[in-house]
This record gives C-alpha cells, structure tokens and sequence, in this order.
C-alpha cells in the first residue's frame, strides 16, 4: 500500500509542508544567512528549501532525507541547478554529523514522523552554541482523540500535537523560543496555483490526493500549523 509519504515522492511535489514554500521563504528572509551560514535541512524531501538556500544566500548547506525517492530528486535538482548542497540519506533521529557543525537547523513537516524526543535531542546536539532551530510543523486545536487518530493514520504521523504540546516539547529538550505561532488552516494565506504537478499516475495515488483533500477541507477550521524559531 502506497503511504503519503510515498506518494509525495512519486508525484515530486515540492513545498508539500504546512504553510508551502512562501511560508519558507518569508521566514528566511527574517534570518540573518549569509555565505558563512552553516544550514542543515532535515528531511529535505524534493531539494526545494536547500537549493534556494544555497542560491539565493550563498550559504554552506547540508541536507538529508530518508526516502530514496526524494534523495534522487534532490539529488537531480542539486545538480540541474548547480549548487554545492550536500546531501546525505539518514535520519533526523541519528545525524551523522558531530556536535555544534550548524549555526541554523530547518524541519519543515519532518518531526511528527519520528520519534521526538530523539529528533530534539540529535538537532540540538548538532547546532552551535546561540544556534537558531525553525521549524514548520503540523498541530491542532480541539480535534477528538478519533480525529486525531484518523488524520494521524492517512498521513502517516506519530503524534499530532497541540501549540502548547509543541511548546512543551520544544522547552524540554533545551530549545529557548523566540517566536512561536499557530496558523489554522482556514487562516492560512492564499498560496496561489496547486503543488500538483503531475496528473497521479494510478487510481491508488489519486485515491490518495482525494483523500487529502476531503480532510483538509473538513479539519480546516482545527488543523493547521506552528511555526517556531527557537535558540539553544
């Protein structure tokens, strides 16, 4: 049975995380990253975020994802748009990376797949003293446990949390936020023309695509998405 997270893959749809690539990119330009600016981006999907980062800021940029699909694509737009991102296949769960390598760690709709605490602990174990952690990630306000449990199983999730369990969360494990917020999806701005780019190619995948349409529109009032930038 394909998962979401396959079908995002086959289909190459970039921006697939909560907000889409505007989010991604009005919050980049309220960070201070420059060609000396060490980046890691955990589960990088498609490239999308990297290879901007890389181009448009010139920074020294890491990325990894999971998903030999998405590493191919990643790894196919690095190289079609000539950026020097480094891309490696592993888990935000073990970074294979030593300890204060990165001045900025992004987690765009990474973290309700793993398991949390380890992904916390792993990011800040990699960012530098006084390093900056944003992050994208899926919540909810007042969605019954079976709601939960139904959205949790179509996308693959191992938690969906509350702003205030991500708040929790985030403090627990050593991160200082400096800013914090909830979007519903209702209040979310127009992010212009669909991320489809391709009709699904099997009555399963646009099985699926319907399916993630009906419950965006029906959770839309209660489901949305917390952005946070936080320090260690």
């Amino acid at each position: 049975m394909t998962s979401y997270l396959d079908w995002l893959a086959e289909m190459g749809i970039d921006g697939a995380h909560p907000g889409g690539f505007m989010l991604t990119k009005n919050i980049l330009r309220k960070l201070y990253i420059d060609h000396s600016t060490s980046v890691l981006d955990v589960g990088c999907g498609t490239g999308q975020t990297a290879a901007y980062i890389a181009e448009q800021y010139g920074a020294d940029v890491t990325a990894i994802d999971l998903h030999p699909t998405m590493i191919a694509k990643a790894k196919q737009r690095f190289a079609a748009m000539a950026v020097p991102v480094r891309l490696y296949r592993a888990s935000v769960e073990a970074l294979p990376f030593p300890a204060e390598t990165f001045d900025l760690v992004l987690s765009e709709s990474v973290l309700a797949f793993v398991s949390l605490p380890e992904a916390l602990a792993e990011i800040r174990r990699v960012l530098k003293k006084g390093g900056t952690f944003v992050g994208i990630e899926a919540c909810h306000e007042k969605l019954t446990a079976t709601e939960q449990q139904q959205i949790a199983a179509f996308y693959g999730f191992r938690r969906l949390m509350t702003p205030a369990g991500w708040k929790e969360a985030l403090e627990q494990n050593g991160f200082r936020c400096r800013h914090f917020s909830y979007t519903a999806a209702t209040e979310a701005p127009s992010q212009g023309a669909p991320f489809i780019v391709a009709f699904p190619s099997t009555p399963e995948m646009a099985k699926m695509w319907q399916m993630h349409q009906q419950l965006t529109a029906q959770f839309s009032d209660r489901l949305g998405y917390c952005v946070f930038w936080c320090e260690t």
